[in-house]
């Protein structure tokens, strides 16, 4: 078989995973039934082409069927979601659900897994002894909850990231006007990912920039973009993400100073002084061009929806 015909086999299985390759017009007779047919399965009995000798294929096999982990198995689901994220998701999205693993399970699977290897591997951030100073004694109380807590913390990153994706992607050429409940399923699964890549970068800490490329290869896949417009899209994502995450972060800050000097009984000194700092208009400074980008971004993208052209099947 030559390398242009794996690679369109590759490209079809991408596109159609259950889609079944013919093994031939030749007929095949049935060591089960003894029928003569041609095709992939027996038409009398059902079984597959092919089964002959038990191999080791055939055992593995035969052990993942006992735990139910064959056409909807978790391992097959991570191998789709690592070499067709985009699809896997769309698939999903449009109601091909039989041959997928729960997103959520295989989410805080992952997490679990993630977190026994940070600890066999010594990469355990919430062992880390950090020394605590004035007036962090909150905020490192939360820092130290999201190590403990891979999933939680995965979903609380990739959240930030539902609102761009539903306003720059709002009127792309695949799943246009997709809905927020939706956005969050897509983040679902880019978490799963967040997590794989946190798991290869254990090994080389250089795997992790793997997510800005599924980011860009999942979004191509999944909204139908050429690639100049899904990448200004995801830039711009990106960008606002930074500025909610800036956002997030002031107000931990605020939160943590707030709470330790309550204790003495200078609430209101502290939230004044806050306030006369400059803090609060610091916070709109990062939200206010959140909200101007999104708005451009939206409205580009509503304006342009009608001479979008792209190759769906590309």
């Amino acid at each position: 078989m030559s390398l242009k015909e794996l690679y369109h086999r590759f490209r079809t299985w991408q596109k159609r995973p259950s889609y079944h390759w013919d093994k031939g017009a030749a007929a095949h007779r049935c060591p089960n039934c003894g029928h003569e047919f041609t095709g992939n399965y027996c038409p009398i009995c059902g079984q597959q082409t092919g089964d002959g000798r038990i191999t080791w294929r055939w055992v593995w096999k035969s052990i993942l069927d006992v735990w139910g982990m064959d056409s909807r198995s978790l391992p097959y689901t991570l191998l789709q979601l690592l070499l067709r994220p985009g699809y896997l998701i769309s698939d999903y999205i449009s109601g091909h659900r039989q041959a997928c693993y729960k997103p959520v399970n295989m989410l805080f699977i992952m997490a679990i897994f993630y977190v026994i290897v940070a600890q066999l591997s010594g990469h355990n951030v919430s062992s880390t002894r950090t020394p605590i100073d004035y007036g962090t004694n909150s905020l490192l109380s939360i820092f130290s909850w999201i190590s403990s807590h891979p999933a939680w913390s995965a979903m609380s990153l990739t959240t930030i990231m539902i609102l761009p994706t539903y306003l720059l992607f709002r009127f792309a050429p695949r799943h246009t006007r997709h809905t927020l409940p939706e956005s969050i399923f897509i983040q679902l699964f880019m978490c799963t990912l967040l997590l794989i890549c946190s798991l290869a970068s254990i090994l080389f800490d250089w795997l992790f920039w793997l997510v800005p490329f599924y980011y860009y290869i999942t979004y191509r896949q999944f909204f139908g973009y050429r690639p100049w417009s899904t990448l200004w899209r995801l830039l711009v994502s990106a960008f606002v993400w930074i500025l909610l995450l800036s956002s997030v972060f002031i107000i931990l800050m605020i939160i943590a100073g707030t709470d330790h000097l309550a204790t003495s009984g200078d609430t209101e000194f502290v939230i004044n002084d806050i306030d006369n700092n400059g803090v609060l208009p610091i916070l709109g400074f990062f939200l206010l061009p959140a909200a101007i980008l999104l708005a451009i971004g939206y409205f580009i993208g509503k304006r342009t929806a009608h001479t979008q052209s792209t190759d769906i099947q590309q």
